[in-house]
């Protein structure tokens, strides 16, 4: 642990020995599996497994990632002795998409991630854990907090960096909720998308992602490396899910245990525009 701390604290100065040295030796060690979720959509996630961990972690990516962009975390919590799992959710990264244009973020129902998360659970295998964790960014932490107020026993705890526990509109809520309460009854407008880019490819300057250049960058040439990983707006439908799941979480607050969920809040909280 001494060891991958100091790691931590040189590692930005020599990123790019580290990340094409011991990141992608540790990359290639990787299992890479597949199982059916709800209504036979092939979900495709990643582990890292060692005989001695008895402790695991899953990440659940936020909207549009895929697991590939989670390389170096898994690098690190492997080293601090955890096994680590990653999925990719239906509709994005390798995993099956729910509509003919795979650039649109689309689900059919947001507890579908959860339930696919249930499934992935027993397509991991029960293991030799002592302790499950779950660590998890924007739809992803909606996501793994409806996981753990309906699955409490498969969990023993989860982070949240940045969870959606709703989306910012620049309208009215009543407005849009009628609008996309509307848009369910016409099956072209509620699977049209939001504007949105894949890739918008902005300058470093302006991003509000990363303070880090390489990794920036390096996120960039995963989604031009792989096109199939990219994903761009979301389809009024699964906004109308989003802002749903959201209201579930928030509803079913008393469910989660103390001191089992721990999370960060970015100031701008998530939206769509």
């Amino acid at each position: 642990m001494f060891g991958q701390k100091k790691d931590w604290e040189t590692r930005e100065n020599a990123f790019a020995a580290f990340s094409m040295g011991p990141l992608t030796d540790f990359w290639r060690q990787r299992e890479e599996a597949e199982f059916k979720g709800v209504d036979d959509v092939p979900v495709r996630f990643v582990r890292f497994c060692a005989q001695h961990n008895d402790r695991l972690v899953l990440i659940c990516p936020g909207r549009i990632e895929s697991y590939v962009k989670y390389a170096e975390v898994a690098y690190d919590l492997f080293h601090c002795g955890f096994d680590v799992m990653i999925i990719d959710h239906r509709g994005q990264g390798r995993s099956g998409r729910l509509l003919s244009d795979t650039h649109r973020g689309h689900v059919v129902n947001f507890s579908d991630y959860v339930d696919d998360g249930r499934a992935l659970a027993a397509a991991g295998g029960s293991g030799h854990w002592r302790k499950r964790f779950i660590l998890a960014h924007s739809m992803g932490g909606a996501i793994a907090t409806l996981f753990l107020q309906r699955y409490r026993a498969h969990c023993d705890a989860i982070a949240l960096c940045a969870p959606m526990f709703g989306i910012i509109i620049r309208l009215p809520d009543w407005m849009v909720r009628h609008i996309l309460d509307w848009a369910e009854g016409h099956q072209r407008i509620r699977e049209e998308c939001h504007r949105h880019r894949a890739l918008a490819g902005a300058a470093f300057a302006v991003n509000v992602l990363t303070h880090s250049r390489q990794r920036y960058r390096r996120n960039l040439r995963f989604y031009a490396d792989e096109p199939r990983l990219q994903v761009g707006g979301p389809t009024r439908h699964w906004v109308r899910e989003g802002m749903l799941a959201g209201d579930e979480v928030l509803a079913n607050v008393e469910k989660i245990p103390p001191r089992r969920c721990f999370y960060r809040r970015r100031r701008s909280g998530w939206s769509i525009i």
